[in-house]
């Protein structure tokens, strides 16, 4: 005999068996480039305020995530620790907002928590529900968006327009407005809104209203929601570095006109079979059947029409436009995905095992549906495993694996820089010099040594090729008594000559290391710039 609170009891283990999951070895996976900065960012608001809360604009960022992550620095010792906890903490509300979403669309109890339960297990959401990036705020605010939206329509279609309806769709543009404030892609977020307007049915309590005139009333409380959130974004204009805010986009989008006009659509639509295969990779490719399944079934299918559409109208302008597209730039397409996938189960569960006359039909579906479940969760228990215990053999795409495992963005050997680094600055004074000038590096190293004594260390960037040292750099490695450099193995383009190899530690598959040289002896070091009078 069934409990009678099973529901909340299971809705309670799901959401411990999230936070177990996921705070465990939470930083196993070592920095990841963004994550550095982000969280460099959010400790120099920590220091001053008044200068940096908005410094992410000049980089094209907007600030919310990195003033979050204030807040769970002031409370954690480890700075990636600290930083990934906000996205732990956006992934606890995520499960529940899936799960209130999938309720909203239909979804009875069972397939509540089968939702629930995707979203804490599927790699898209697992992974970067783990990560110190912006993504998992991103997303948050875009469910909780639509959430209060979808209630809008809900209260719309019970009690027509009232006060009701007009504070969810203004609690929609507020979250609308938060989204866009984690990420501008947020906005892309706009062509799936209007859809919503037929989630519930369609009634006129006023009988004199026509139907047209009810959807006309619907589409207003969609256009309230857009304008709220417009306002919300808006408000970042009254800082003076809002201009900087679309001033990167062209380093991962192509620019509309040269798609168009130029033909450049001819060379964004070859990657859509990669785009494919990250979901494939990601959301497993049984779940996508089922949803494209379901799509041809008998049964009313307009709430899932309205959730396949709305991953297209996300999906479609970075497919179009997008020059430089990783994983992650796709991640608010498996929120509409699994939500489809719940009411896809439920609706094949229906037609074809709850209220089919065929003994033979009800097995077959019923297999497929556990297969596909099956395998679904075996592969994201393989991933997990990976991501929780040895990040090298995590089942990452190709794109991925070199981002966050083999490349220069990869953070391996950071802590173990950072200890070679405190111990020797005990007993003498250190100059390092790193590749880069943000990012991995030096922000991977300044980010661990926030509010640490460093009174013998001096750290800088000396930006990318490391061909030589900058004079600023110069000038004041000459009052420490050792100078290192910090570099990846394979960007290290000066000669060794009169340098020693004092650390290496080298990436997954072979990859190239992340190498210490003292390079104290150096004639490269030698040149001292002088100081001019001149303007």
């Amino acid at each position: 005999m069934k409990t009678k609170h099973w529901f909340t009891i299971s809705v309670i283990a799901i959401l411990v068996a999230y936070l177990c999951s996921h705070l465990l070895n939470l930083t196993i996976l070592p920095v990841f480039a963004d994550e550095s900065i982000y969280i460099r960012w959010s400790q120099l608001i920590i220091d001053d305020w008044q200068q940096y809360a908005f410094f992410p604009l000049n980089d094209g960022k907007t600030p919310l995530p990195m003033w979050l992550t204030v807040l769970s620095l002031l409370g954690f010792k480890d700075p990636l620790f600290a930083g990934r906890f906000v996205s732990v903490i956006a992934g606890f509300f995520q499960v529940l907002t899936v799960g209130w979403v999938t309720s909203l669309l239909g979804g009875r109890k069972k397939t509540v928590l089968l939702s629930m339960i995707l979203t804490t297990f599927l790699p898209f959401w697992f992974f970067h529900h783990r990560m110190a990036l912006t993504e998992a705020l991103l997303l948050l605010f875009i469910s909780l968006s639509i959430a209060t939206l979808i209630k809008a329509q809900h209260v719309f279609s019970k009690k027509n327009m009232c006060a009701s309806s007009i504070a969810w769709s203004l609690l929609s543009g507020l979250f609308f407005g938060l989204a866009i404030w984690c990420k501008i892609p947020a906005l892309l977020t706009v062509a799936a809104l209007p859809l919503y307007i037929i989630v519930s049915p369609i009634k006129n309590k006023n009988k004199d209203a026509t139907k047209f005139q009810t959807l006309a009333l619907r589409l207003s409380l969609v256009s309230l929601t857009v304008f709220t959130g417009l306002v919300v974004f808006v408000l970042l204009k009254l800082h003076p570095a809002f201009g900087q805010l679309f001033n990167r986009g062209n380093d991962f989008l192509f620019p509309l006109s040269e798609v168009l006009l130029e033909g450049k659509w001819t060379q964004t639509i070859k990657n859509i079979p990669s785009y494919i295969s990250y979901f494939a990779a990601y959301f497993t490719w049984p779940l996508l059947f089922l949803i494209i399944a379901a799509l041809f079934g008998k049964r009313d299918k307009t709430n899932l029409f309205i959730l396949v559409l709305s991953a297209l109208s996300f999906l479609g302008p970075i497919s179009l436009l997008g020059k430089v597209v990783y994983p992650r730039y796709l991640f608010p397409v498996v929120f509409y995905l699994t939500v489809a996938t719940a009411l896809a189960i439920q609706q094949l569960h229906d037609r074809y095992v709850s209220f089919a006359k065929s003994l033979p039909t009800k097995i077959i579906i019923s297999m497929v549906l556990v297969f596909s479940l099956a395998h679904s969760l075996g592969m994201s228990g393989v991933f997990a495993y990976g991501a929780l215990f040895k990040p090298s053999e995590t089942t990452f795409v190709s794109a991925d694996k070199e981002q966050y495992l083999e490349e220069w963005s990869s953070g391996h050997g950071i802590t173990e820089v950072i200890e070679y680094l405190q111990t020797e600055s005990k007993t003498k004074t250190i100059a390092v010099a790193t590749e880069g000038s943000f990012g991995t590096l030096p922000d991977g190293l300044l980010m661990y040594l926030h509010r640490t004594d460093v009174s013998n260390l001096y750290v800088e960037g000396i930006g990318y090729p490391v061909t030589s040292f900058s004079e600023k750099y110069l000038s004041r490695a000459q009052e420490f008594d050792r100078k290192l450099l910090v570099v990846n193995s394979h960007r290290m383009l000066i000669s060794t000559d009169s340098m020693e190899l004092v650390l290496e530690v080298c990436r997954p598959n072979n990859a190239p290391c992340l190498q210490v040289w003292d390079v104290t002896a150096s004639p490269l070091l030698n040149f001292v710039p002088e100081t001019s009078d001149r303007l």
